[in-house]
């Protein structure tokens, strides 16, 4: 069983501690809290880091403190113990937290599993003093969580946000580029990176030692140098192209402690602003061009834009600015998160006109390479994107998944039910475009409902599923001449489709796919209508 004492903050706290068996001398964890917000710490001496607390300001107006531990734990353990307090709390939302998001990694040690029930015992206890409300299965299962500033990082992406922080400061104080470019596949981790990012750029701009919360001293003194050189970091913006994860980021930045929804922007709104210090794009894959613009209201808004951009120069030249233009114009420093295979319609920039425009303020590029979403691992997403893409594969060459669930079925009854039975807003069933988004989805004389039953690329891309179903459409065949999947663009409904070329419309469609085919985090579910598409599947997908 975890021990605990629930505290009042008064002068009495010490004396009481240290007729605790755990109150000096032993890893502890602990939240301070009050009836609206609450901070999660760990020590190894729970008097003295009480008494260093009780000459802070900011932990003038807590009323109480709930220490936990066991006989079993070690530091290793009370490390994991606050990290998953933290990304819990951070976003279940019945008491503000407070603390910064610097210095949460995923911590290994030997035999964690084993405490896995006890993280469970105390965020019961949690909730069984009210200090939250909300069951973890909940807040799991929410976007909030999945998207949330305080989740865990990866080494790779520790590394790569301290890369990015670096080349910020160095921007900021001597060079004349301006340009950050994160380059990463679907499901390793882009947009968590992103919004981590501005959590702790708007944590320091805030001066907030934000170094003090981060265990490991070396890390601490990166992030306090790299700190002390972000001085007149004011204005920072989070451009997200996409209409509905846009919309999320938005509810999710509402809910945390020293953001603001009114930081998220869409590409066009950046340009009436004043200038931007920092512009942090996620998704910069779909920034649009001017070309093939859907309707002519766009079209309008686009010029409108450019003219003010260009002055002068503007007539003759409308196709010569792109929403990346707008941003770059809009910003001293831009750090844009991208992946030209998830360019999926022909208004994308495009890999080539992406680099021509990024060229002159390119500072540095950064990888990512691991996948954080699947559970397949980065194999997964590897084997996906050649079963789609390459020509003559053969069956052999067939590679087990493990800690996936990736099945091919035989009717899109069968693929709806098996994500039904999940009963989870994140379980979903999802098509590219061989359907018009304006009417309902026939197939083998199933009606699927856009929004209720089955989602577009479009409202999916950027985000996480616990499982997809993915329905490949009557505008993808598996040529058996030829040996690799090809087009029918009589089938093509989706006016994004459009394109210069079939090569080109191919490679957005097998995007397109690989995009889907990659939203779920525990397991894939696959149905082909095409016979032929469906049973080239099975061979490599069972």
């Amino acid at each position: 069983m975890v021990s605990y004492v629930d505290l009042k903050i008064d002068d009495e706290i010490c004396a009481n501690l240290k007729t605790w068996n755990y109150g000096e001398n032993w890893p502890i964890v602990y939240v301070y809290y009050n009836a609206t917000k609450a901070y999660v710490g760990e020590t190894l001496d729970a008097r003295e880091r009480t008494i260093q607390h009780s000459k802070e300001g900011a932990f003038a107006d807590f009323t109480n403190v709930l220490y936990m531990t066991k006989k079993t734990f070690n530091k290793s353990v009370i490390l994991d113990m606050e990290s998953n307090l933290i990304k819990h709390m951070g976003t279940e939302g019945t008491r503000t937290l407070i603390n910064g998001n610097h210095g949460i990694i995923n911590h290994n040690y030997f035999y964690k599993e084993a405490y896995e029930d006890d993280f469970k015992e105390i965020w019961n206890l949690l909730r069984e003093k009210g200090i939250v409300s909300k069951s973890l299965i909940d807040i799991e299962n929410s976007e909030l969580y999945k998207y949330s500033p305080y989740k865990s990082l990866t080494s790779e992406q520790k590394d790569a946000s301290y890369k990015i922080l670096k080349k910020i400061t160095e921007i900021n104080n001597a060079t004349q580029k301006s340009l950050v470019e994160v380059i990463g596949g679907a499901g390793t981790g882009k947009t968590i990176l992103a919004v981590y990012l501005i959590k702790l750029i708007s944590d320091i701009k805030s001066n907030l030692k934000v170094w003090n919360s981060i265990d490991d001293a070396n890390d601490a003194d990166i992030i306090e140098k790299l700190s002390k050189s972000l001085t007149g970091i004011e204005k920072i913006g989070f451009v997200v192209p996409m209409v509905q994860l846009r919309n999320t980021m938005k509810e999710i930045f509402k809910s945390i402690n020293g953001l603001s929804e009114d930081m998220i922007y869409s590409p066009e709104e950046v340009v009436n602003e004043s200038k931007f210090d920092v512009l942090i794009v996620d998704e910069a894959h779909r920034l649009y061009k001017r070309k093939h613009l859907p309707g002519a209201h766009i079209y309008a808004k686009f010029d409108k834009i450019n003219k003010e951009l260009m002055g002068d120069d503007f007539k003759g030249n409308e196709d010569d600015l792109t929403e990346l233009d707008w941003i770059i114009r809009s910003s001293r420093i831009q750090v844009l998160f991208y992946d030209n295979l998830q360019e999926i319609r022909s208004t994308d920039i495009g890999s080539v006109r992406f680099d021509e425009i990024c060229a002159p303020v390119l500072y540095d590029k950064i990888p990512l390479v691991s996948q954080m979403r699947c559970k397949g691992g980065t194999g997964y997403y590897e084997y996906v994107k050649k079963i789609l893409d390459n020509n003559n594969v053969e069956s052999k060459e067939y590679v087990k998944i493990d800690n996936y669930d990736l099945k091919v079925v035989d009717s899109v009854d069968d693929l709806y039910n098996r994500i039904k039975t999940y009963n989870d807003k994140l379980c979903k069933v999802v098509a590219g475009p061989g359907w018009s988004l304006e009417e309902d989805i026939c197939i083998d004389n199933n009606v699927l409902h856009w929004g209720d039953d089955i989602t577009s690329i479009h409202k999916i891309q950027g985000f996480d599923l616990d499982y997809a179903g993915v329905v490949f459409g009557k505008e993808v065949f598996y040529n058996k001449s030829t040996k690799r999947i090809e087009v029918n663009k009589k089938e093509l409904k989706d006016s994004f489709t459009k394109s210069d070329g079939d090569d080109q419309m191919r490679r957005y469609i097998l995007n397109i796919y690989l995009t889907l085919m990659t939203r779920g985090i525990h397991g894939t579910y696959v149905y082909a209508v095409d016979d032929d598409l469906r049973e080239y599947l099975k061979e490599f997908f069972s």
